[in-house]
């Protein structure tokens, strides 16, 4: 909506003063039907003396932003995609003034903004962008003061890199001003940029334009919904980075370190088990117990042999927390659930493998219940129909790397990623569903395989009931005496109806045991439920 709405229009200050520059105003907006109006006034009650024209981006609003801007007498121009530095562009294309200053929807400016601006220019020929600081409006006083103190602290930082390693020149993207010849040789702003450090990086190329200097009594008032939004750790997290990456590197803030502070806290919350804390401090007990006895007498009498004792207590604690399945010491797992409901999960590993699968899946549908099938990759492409089969009968499908290697929770997080996709993928292509859990093979784990899981987006699902049903040579009797003895509440037994990626690996045994396994414990009152039904009442996993 390019246009310039002449019956509305609001009459603007004209020269009072022969010599002074034309200058534009660049407001990029984006759905600020709330702020604007406010922005627009205390632009009409600058004193500057000379003519000035105000242009409002509208950024793809979806509400009345442009026509706030109309009524009010601005010039609105279109930019659909979204983003700070695409807003700014577009505003400086349009631009006609000599000198173009940039502010913010949700910002005021003091009534001598475009004056103080203009008369810099004026009185320093070299001088090719200015910019001054910011203070909240609408935030607590405590915010208030910390917005001034930071502000001074960037302003003493931005002249000692000037001086000291001929860098800086920051701007503050809601209070600036630039000389139009000088943003059209630099090439304007960097459009790929998606929101943090478009002003930075272009602040940096106007330096070969000419100087850049700050007023620091200059200040602007703008809200301070961003910082409520995210919080003040999270705000200043990513001004400080995104400035002394672009300073130095000339990149802004990639968006895995964007908000890291919350999402490190996350992270936290999401891995603390009671569990951990406790075998921390049995860790922590140990450790200076060791200690002890490298430093104490003991020492001479057993030799270097307390190294070799050292390193075989380190190895146990580390893999007994890598096979045990309710460990949670290297991250949060799934191992059960209410303990006190009388639900169970069937849960079954290593397929598809037929004949085998859908001779199971033809059980559960004989007592009509449900179960969760994690399944490896590989054998997903060999049976994509059973793949389908399990999906359409109302079971779950979870993810059980591609190639069940014993030593991926040993491989590096590349490369357990990339099994991981690989086994998403094929599981997408056989049913068209996105697996959320994920069951490592053989229950091994690692703190940099739960990580990689974690970013991924899985949940990790082990168990607390599971026999060596795998073996073809293990009688049908004793797979349901094992299960049965150690079914609990909450649980989730383990079958296998396939063994890692073996062609028609024969579960002949297991099947045998399936039905008097579900029969026990229907009898016994339980309720055979997916591993998401499970623990949806602990809110611990959305179905």
């Amino acid at each position: 909506m390019s246009e310039d709405n002449e019956d509305n229009i609001v009459p603007l200050p004209t020269a009072r003063s022969k010599g002074l520059p034309f200058v534009s105003v660049v407001i990029p907006a984006y759905n600020e039907e709330n702020y604007l109006l406010s922005c627009l006034e205390s632009i009409r009650k600058q004193d500057y003396a000379g003519e000035y024209e105000v242009i409002v981006v509208d950024n793809a609003s979806t509400d009345n932003t442009a026509k706030i801007a109309l009524n009010w007498g601005a010039k609105v121009v279109d930019e659909s995609k979204r983003s700070p530095a695409c807003a700014r562009q577009k505003g400086a294309e349009t631009a006609t003034g000599e000198i173009i200053a940039f502010i913010d929807a949700d910002t005021q400016a003091p009534t001598y903004w475009l004056s103080t601006f203009v008369s810099r220019f004026v009185r320093e020929p070299e001088m090719v962008a200015i910019s001054g600081p910011y203070a909240y409006c609408d935030a607590g006083k405590f915010t208030k003061i910390t917005s001034y103190i930071s502000n001074f602290f960037s302003i003493i930082t931005d002249q000692l890199f000037r001086k000291v390693l001929n860098k800086g020149g920051a701007i503050w993207g809601c209070n600036f001003a630039v000389r139009r010849s000088a943003l059209l040789e630099v090439g304007g702003f960097d459009t790929s940029i998606k929101f943090y450090g478009e002003e930075y990086e272009f602040s940096l190329r106007l330096k070969r334009a000419g100087k850049g200097g700050i007023i620091p009594r200059l200040f602007v008032l703008t809200s301070a919904r961003r910082l409520k939004r995210i919080g003040v750790v999270n705000q200043y997290w990513n001004w400080i980075v995104d400035y002394f990456s672009v300073l130095f590197w000339y990149t802004p803030i990639s968006e895995k370190l964007e908000d890291w502070p919350s999402k490190a806290w996350q992270t936290v919350v999401a891995s603390f088990s009671w569990q951990r804390i406790k075998a921390s401090w049995v860790y922590v007990a140990l450790f200076f117990g060791l200690l002890w006895l490298n430093i104490s007498p003991a020492f001479e009498a057993v030799g270097r042999f307390i190294y070799v004792f050292d390193i075989g207590v380190v190895s146990t604690l580390f893999t007994y927390h890598g096979v045990n399945p309710r460990s949670r010491f290297y991250g949060k797992v799934l191992s059960s659930g209410n303990r006190n409901r009388l639900r169970i999960a069937l849960t079954f590993d290593d397929g598809p493998n037929e004949p085998y699968t859908s001779q199971v899946l033809s059980i559960l549908e004989q007592y009509r219940i449900k179960a969760t099938f994690f399944i490896i990759g590989q054998n997903a492409r060999r049976y994509p129909e059973t793949c389908r089969r399990i999906v359409t009968a109302g079971n779950v499908i979870g993810n059980h790397s591609y190639h069940h290697q014993k030593s991926l929770c040993l491989r590096r997080g590349k490369t357990v990623a990339h099994d991981i996709e690989m086994t998403r993928q094929a599981i997408y292509e056989c049913t068209g569903l996105e697996p959320k859990l994920f069951r490592p093979p053989h229950g091994f784990r690692t703190p940099w395989l739960m990580r990689t899981v974690r970013q991924l987006g899985y949940t990790v699902v082990t168990w607390d009931n599971m026999t060596s049903d795998w073996k073809a040579e293990k009688s049908g009797e004793e797979i349901v005496q094992a299960i049965i003895q150690r079914a609990k509440p909450g649980g989730v037994i383990v079958l296998h109806d396939g063994r890692d990626t073996k062609l028609r690996y024969d579960r002949s045994h297991m099947l045998q045991a399936l039905p008097f396994v579900i029969e026990t414990l229907i009898e016994r009152g339980f309720d055979f439920v997916t591993i998401p039904e499970l623990l949806e009442s602990e809110e611990e996993l959305s179905a």
